[in-house]
């Protein structure tokens, strides 16, 4: 029986030697190979897409090539010098409207911000996130330094803002904590009963201020703002109507009073299309019945003597 069996073996290797001979080549090519990709180093290249001036938004303008490096000089300038705590440096890197709009041209209070954001020493990050009426906003992210402080029972976290740079004579400037700019407008709404002057504009990069003032030309109570009758004051940006966000005081005035207020409108700085008008669109002469602590809007625009609504260009 064994002697069948040896034969029918030796018959078939006869048979198919040739086969057998490549099979066998086969795999031991098959393992040669897989000992050398099992004990081959892998090469890792590491896929660097860091690009600042590359701009996230869509934007009206690129960062010019000439002026990329200038830009990370100031920004790293400015990150250095809060990092060292020379302040009276950095303040000096700011905008002239910057310094005086958000700072009231004090390096006191730029000092209190500043110490606020660099506490500790911070390594920062930039991206260039949108570009738009000649300023080139800047996404800054400050992280710790973890390198000189540690992590000793440290939350890790960071802190971001937008900064602008725009050319100020000769030189790049910086605008910081989200500014944007400032305009001087001096639009004027005058009628029979109310004079209404939009003076300024401030630009953040999430909001608009305007600083509005209003003198009361009649021998009753004027109402604007007071927050009890909804839909008082919009911004209008072609259809686009907003509702004031913060108004810094209340606009209800007496007699031949004049009040000057902050009105806040949320809209970001590089919106395709621009805020033209300003709608105090529930003006209220009062009648002599009013007493101010009316509990609901309809007993107040009952006692209204006249009510209307007034749009005032800003552009």
């Amino acid at each position: 029986m064994f002697l069948k069996i040896r034969l029918k073996v030796r018959n078939f290797i006869k048979k198919h030697k040739n086969k057998l001979i490549v099979i066998i080549l086969a795999w031991i090519i098959i393992v040669v190979i897989n000992y050398i990709l099992g004990h081959q180093k892998v090469q890792v290249t590491l896929n660097t897409t860091y690009a600042p001036h590359e701009v996230l938004l869509t934007s009206e303008t690129e960062v010019p090539e000439n002026l990329q490096s200038p830009i990370e000089n100031l920004i790293d300038d400015y990150v250095n010098k809060c990092n060292n705590k020379d302040y009276n440096g950095a303040f000096n890197l700011l905008t002239d409207d910057c310094k005086t709009h958000v700072f009231n041209d004090s390096l006191d209070e730029f000092t209190k911000y500043a110490s606020s954001v660099f506490p500790e020493k911070k390594r920062y990050s930039i991206q260039n996130y949108s570009n738009s009426g000649g300023y080139y906003i800047y996404n800054l992210k400050l992280i710790d330094d973890i390198i000189t402080t540690g992590l000793t029972n440290q939350t890790y976290a960071y802190y971001e803002e937008k900064v602008a740079i725009k050319q100020e004579g000769n030189n790049l400037k910086l605008n910081v904590n989200d500014y944007m700019g400032y305009k001087e407008l001096k639009n004027i709404s005058e009628d029979d009963y109310l004079k209404i002057r939009i003076e300024s504009k401030q630009q953040y990069y999430e909001h608009e201020t305007y600083t509005v003032k209003v003198t009361n030309k009649t021998e009753k109570t004027a109402i604007l703002y007071d927050g009890l009758v909804g839909g008082e004051i919009y911004l209008a940006s072609g259809t686009d109507q907003r509702l004031a966000s913060v108004v810094s005081a209340p606009l209800i005035l007496i007699p031949g009073e004049t009040k000057t207020v902050r009105i806040t409108f949320a809209k970001y700085f590089d919106e395709s299309t621009a805020a033209d008008h300003i709608i105090f669109d529930k003006i209220r002469i009062m009648n002599d019945d009013y007493t101010g602590y009316e509990e609901s809007e309809e007993e107040e625009l009952n006692k209204a003597e006249r009510t209307y609504s007034v749009s005032i260009q800003i552009q």
